[in-house]
């Protein structure tokens, strides 16, 4: 089913699914800020105005939203290049062990044409599941507890 997965921008008509989506991430997220419409819309204004900052990305299979991530760039003088922080990252449940959030941070990964030189993400520590998943995709624990994949 990853062959079969399109990832695109976010466009307005998207934005009840992604609503509901964002919820459902925060409710299986034990450790999470409590989430609201207000940051939702807050997160899709700075984007649609500063798209330097960042990018929803939309996840499809067969014209179905079935996942999202959010994108934040950043520049990194350590690693001498911008990070792509993976700010969030959800696919709805059944659709889950399907290579699709694989297919898409590798896709990611291709970034490194553009300057990339890691991608960054968080997991809360009872997501033992999500740590193993993304250890096993390359990310390391880095120095301030975030994992980190270099590129």
């Amino acid at each position: 089913m990853a062959s079969k997965a399109v990832f695109r921008d976010f466009i307005e008509s998207d934005c009840e699914e992604l609503e509901k989506m964002v919820f459902s991430l925060y409710s299986e997220d034990e450790y999470g800020e409590k989430m609201t419409i207000a940051k939702i819309n807050k997160t899709i204004d700075e984007l649609k105005r500063h798209p330097q900052k960042g990018s929803i990305i939309v996840f499809e299979v067969e014209k179905v939203i079935v996942g999202y991530a959010i994108i934040i760039y950043f520049w990194s003088n350590e690693y001498g290049g911008s990070f792509a922080n993976i700010d969030e990252l959800y696919v709805k449940p059944d659709y889950r062990d399907k290579g699709i959030g694989s297919h898409f941070l590798n896709s990611i990964g291709d970034s490194k044409k553009r300057g990339i030189v890691a991608l960054q993400l968080e997991t809360t520590p009872t997501n033992k599941r999500a740590l193993e998943y993304y250890i096993r995709l390359g990310f390391q624990f880095s120095a301030n507890k975030q994992l980190l994949k270099k590129l």
